[in-house]
């Protein structure tokens, strides 16, 4: 089980560097799950602000307060979904990225030795001749 006081205690071990650093990313943390949580805030009061506009232009549909609540909480909910799939892709395609960069650098190792060891045969081809 982890245990706070510990964790607490290896972190006052990291000196000045390490807790500069360890805050920093904690501010950039911070500020992306903010900047994430504003513009949901943003997007459930536009879902319902359109549903106020519906019920206000369309003569046959009456306002109540929880179809208003509804409409906010669905654009909240599929904005946050898109954004978590937008961000579930750039990871995949990044890490996906860095595998084929780490894959074709292992072949083209071996590819480079077999070409260096042919060279080398046919220059003891030549000078044996």
């Amino acid at each position: 089980m982890i245990n706070p006081v510990e964790i607490i205690a290896q972190l006052g071990e990291l000196g000045t560097a390490g807790l500069l650093i360890a805050l920093i990313i904690l501010f950039v943390a911070a500020f992306k799950i903010l900047e994430m949580v504003m513009q949901t805030v943003l997007v459930s009061v536009l879902s319902g602000g359109f549903y106020f506009a519906l019920a206000y232009y369309v003569d046959s549909l009456t306002f109540s307060l929880n179809s208003l609540l509804f409409f906010a909480f669905i654009g909240g909910s599929l904005y946050t979904g898109y954004h978590l799939l937008i961000q579930g892709y750039s990871i995949v395609s990044t890490v996906l990225n860095l595998l084929y960069g780490t894959l074709r650098f292992l072949i083209k190792i071996p590819k480079t030795l077999i070409q260096r060891l042919k060279e080398t045969d046919i220059k003891k081809e030549v000078e044996e001749s």
